[in-house]
């Protein structure tokens, strides 16, 4: 019985081992927050993503909710910017821009002096610059004959614009590309009414700010990773941070392709306040749906983001990362692993049909030879009672 058995048991081994492979498959990459889509909801901000981007199949992830109050100063902003326009730029403030719009020209405040060039975001801070997208920075007078250093997160990567006092006769872009290894250039000249242009080749969003390195702050740091890029400073925006919303607030994850669905709990970062997820590994590559539900300390929500270029990554295959050799999906080893279960399951039921017909013959057949024994000790018996007889 344990010879027949003893098949059985190295599949039932090798299909374990099967599934211990694919849970090594599914290692955590140790990516961070990148894309993100920020939205005014009433009196808040919500900036939506996923946790770990790029985001792969099989690899954990978690839903990403980061939500502060609106301040007053975001609300002033617009008509601070028409102010702006027929004020001397000393009182100006700091604006994300489109090239070519008349209230928004400059993203540069006037503060010139050694001091505030070399303070963190003091002359320029852009908007969160998506992957393929750039940010425009017009080179007015005030800034004419000083030098610029700048940097840019995530990679904090530095540079330097060198400014002259010259005027442009042609109102030069010039451009500099951000990519994973750096800035190139890192050190760009221009003159008054130029306008430099970064663009983000980089598979994450970027931020571009006035000032060195070493004057960003870890509070900075973490508001900017939150995907905080507002008029509002960064100090402030982290301090407007909602805490405690757990409880009211819930988010349903659906995978729109198949409209596979779940409701799922919230849990705020102890080590950042505000900022909410939401675990779960995405099994299917494509486009996800986050509906966040519930209330926001008292007031009603019910707001839908869906992944894309233009919002928060869509979740890429597991084999656009895997080198040499590409490895099954996590979905088809489990449908392998499904089928080979399925399988062992019915030699199980074969092996133990099967033993149990040989015990029943085997019975059967132990029955019959005792009456066989039987039937020869009569029948010798009669013949030796015959012979005394004759």
């Amino acid at each position: 019985m344990l010879a027949r058995r003893h098949p059985l048991t190295r599949i039932k081994t090798a299909t374990i081992l099967l599934i211990v492979i694919a849970g090594i498959v599914t290692v955590t990459l140790a990516s961070h927050v990148s894309a993100h889509e920020g939205r005014a909801v009433g009196d808040y901000n919500l900036v939506v993503g996923l946790l770990r981007e790029p985001a792969y199949e099989g690899q954990l992830n978690a839903v990403s909710l980061v939500i502060t109050r609106a301040t007053h100063t975001e609300e002033m902003d617009a008509d601070a910017s028409a102010d702006d326009h027929d004020h001397d730029h000393a009182d100006s403030h700091d604006h994300s821009h489109n090239h070519g719009d008349a209230d928004t020209e400059s993203g540069a405040t006037t503060v010139t002096d050694e001091e505030g060039i070399l303070t963190h975001g003091a002359v320029f801070i852009s908007h969160g610059i998506g992957r393929g997208a750039s940010y425009e920075l017009k080179i007015t007078e005030e800034l004419g004959g000083i030098g610029i250093p700048y940097h840019v997160h995530p990679g904090d990567h530095q540079g330097v614009i060198i400014v002259s006092e010259e005027a442009s006769d042609q109102n030069v872009d010039k451009s500099v590309t951000i990519t994973n290894d750096g800035l190139e250039p890192r050190r760009i000249n221009v003159n008054v009414g130029d306008t430099v242009a970064w663009e983000n080749r980089e598979l994450q969003n970027t931020v571009v700010m006035s000032g060195p390195l070493s004057s960003m702050t870890p509070e900075i740091k973490r508001s900017i990773e939150a995907g905080f890029m507002s008029g509002t400073s960064q100090g402030e925006a982290a301090a407007n941070r909602v805490t405690g919303i757990s409880e009211t607030l819930k988010v349903e994850l659906t995978h729109i392709s198949t409209s596979s669905t779940r409701e799922m709990s919230l849990t705020e970062l102890a080590d950042d306040p505000g900022h909410y997820v939401a675990e779960f590994v995405p099994t299917a590559p494509g486009d996800y749906r986050m509906r966040f539900f519930g209330s926001i300390e008292g007031n009603a929500i019910d707001e839908t983001f869906d992944s894309g270029p233009d919002t928060f990554d869509t979740v890429i295959p597991s084999d656009a990362i895997q080198f040499p050799v590409v490895l099954e999906s996590n979905r088809e080893i489990q449908n392998a692993t499904r089928g080979a279960l399925d399988a062992v399951q019915g030699l199980e039921s074969d092996l133990e049909t099967t033993s149990s017909n040989a015990s029943i013959g085997m019975i059967v057949g132990i029955i019959g030879i005792v009456f066989g024994a039987i039937a020869t000790g009569i029948s010798v018996f009669a013949i030796t009672i015959a012979r005394r007889r004759n």
